[in-house]
């Protein structure tokens, strides 16, 4: 799981920044050889932070559906929806990806083929997909025309395929139970569904040709060892989430256990397992291998695909930044879902507010007051002028690894060092706010580390903030998980 030697990048912009960034030092670290660190695929990766799922499935075009059948009901399971029902009219891939530029995603990641089992590229696996549809004739291809637009607006592409959630294949053949990495059924049943699947993932990532990143939802383990040569032909430079436990060349990435926009804090890229569904959490500071992690939430909260009225479940932009705050500024990426409507269109709304929150990322990180780089235990940040503050953020060069595990920041008062924040882990971005102080210098002092720390960079800010919204779902589940029976104490440090 460890870096394997210099490959092709997937994020080329990413990883020049980073190479130029990391080039204003004045010397190397010293070598760590067992420090795990991730392959510059990971790097990357991490570096993006920022992506937007894509959510769009058959289901979308017949409400009076369920996620399987039900003798109790008389409501039409999504593998029994007619493929002449899709017929997204104004689809326009140009759109979606033009609502992740102004997001500020880095990528993008569009579900192939979700729950019901439809599938949105051209393809002869079995007749439930865009070649049955009236859709352009049955001639449409949703899964080429992102990919297009994707080029078209420099974000990098990833790929959603689940891997157990099939309400089409489990009507028409000898259904098996697939959930959370287990599969059972009769196994003639079991053998003909996991050579469906790894027939799927073959045919998909084959036509649709390399993308950066892989979304493999479900649990694969239980297509043991057919799964990864798949990858290794046809996606070597995919970073795969929650892929087969055995690693693949570009790297694995990790979900932080939760959709509701939150990672837990220290967040440790390095774990000691590789389960896709045991692997979440907070990881190990000495973990083994280097398996980061994405946050993820649906803009219209808890809906992952579009439904008539739910405009008002979109989320606040105070908690969308929340949530940005406690996923990027954790060290972790997030990726947050736009639902695609039946003309095949993000809807305005929901393109409204996701521009909104790009403009205040840009607007509160997009320049600091201050910043440097350097190396050692102890990092110096002088401001040209005195200057207020109240947000710092930290950045190791974790192509060298994650080498912090405790550390204070303070700030010059008067002449005198004054503690600002603390935590544990910082990893590829830490972001603390804290009481808006006026400051002429601040010091990052590591106290606790795997090696010589390597600072990216440190940087300070004054940022006018918003109010809490007191709905914020991620605020309220961690207050709740606080508040629990035989909830362990909260981490040092200061949380936000």
């Amino acid at each position: 799981m460890k870096s394997t030697g210099a490959r092709p990048s997937r994020f080329p912009v990413a990883l020049a920044l980073l190479a130029a960034a990391v080039g204003l030092r004045a010397a190397e670290p010293s070598a760590v050889p067992d420090l795990p660190r991730p392959t510059p695929e990971q790097a990357a990766w991490q570096d993006a932070e920022l992506g937007m799922f894509i959510h769009f499935d058959i289901e979308v075009f017949d409400t009076n559906y369920q996620h399987a059948p039900d003798p109790n009901t008389r409501r039409t399971p999504m593998g029994a929806i007619s493929p002449s029902k899709f017929n997204p009219r104004k689809l326009n891939t140009d759109q979606w990806l033009k609502v992740a530029r102004d997001l500020g995603a880095k990528y993008a990641v569009f579900t192939t083929k979700h729950s019901s089992g439809f599938l949105m590229w051209q393809s002869d696996l079995y007749p439930f997909g865009v070649r049955q549809s009236p859709w352009h004739d049955g001639q449409g291809d949703v899964v080429q025309e992102f990919l297009a637009s994707c080029k078209k607006y420099h974000i990098e592409p990833g790929l959603y395929c689940s891997a157990g959630g099939h309400s089409y294949w489990n009507l028409h053949h000898g259904p098996v139970t697939y959930r959370h990495g287990e599969i059972s059924g009769n196994p003639a049943d079991v053998t003909n569904f996991l050579d469906m699947d790894s027939r799927m993932y073959a045919d998909l990532f084959q036509k649709a040709g390399p993308v950066s990143y892989l979304w493999l939802d479900g649990g694969v383990d239980p297509l043991g060892d057919r799964l990864t040569p798949i990858i290794e032909q046809y996606e070597p430079h995919a970073v795969c989430f929650n892929g087969p436990s055995g690693g693949v060349p570009a790297g694995l990435a990790r979900w932080s256990g939760n959709e509701i926009g939150y990672a837990p804090y220290p967040c440790w890229n390095t774990i000691n397992i590789t389960d896709d569904q045991k692997d979440r959490g907070a990881g190990e500071p000495d973990g083994k291998y280097w398996i980061p992690v994405e946050g993820n939430v649906p803009l219209r909260y808890h809906i992952w695909m579009w439904r008539a009225d739910d405009e008002d479940k979109i989320l606040s932009l105070s908690s969308l930044m929340t949530m940005y705050l406690e996923t990027v500024g954790r060290g972790a990426n997030f990726i947050i879902n736009a639902n695609i409507d039946p003309e095949g269109r993000v809807p305005a709304a929901d393109a409204k507010r996701l521009a909104e929150l790009g403009a205040l990322i840009r607007k509160w990180f997009g320049h600091s007051l201050a910043e440097t780089n350097g190396t050692g235990s102890q990092v110096e940040l002088k401001l040209s002028r005195p200057g207020d503050i109240n947000f710092v953020t930290i950045m190791e060069d974790i192509r060298q690894g994650q080498r912090i595990r405790r550390y204070t920041v303070e700030g010059k008062v008067d002449g005198t060092w004054r503690e600002l924040c603390s935590g544990q882990s910082v990893g590829h971005k830490r972001i603390q706010s804290f009481d808006r102080v006026r400051v002429s210098a601040v010091r990052l002092r590591v106290t606790e580390a795997a090696a010589e720390p390597v600072i990216q960079k440190l940087a300070v800010y004054n940022i006018q903030t918003l109010p809490p919204d007191p709905n914020n779902p991620a605020t309220l589940a961690q207050e709740q998980k606080k508040t629990a029976p035989g909830a362990p104490p909260p981490a040092a440090g200061n949380p936000k």
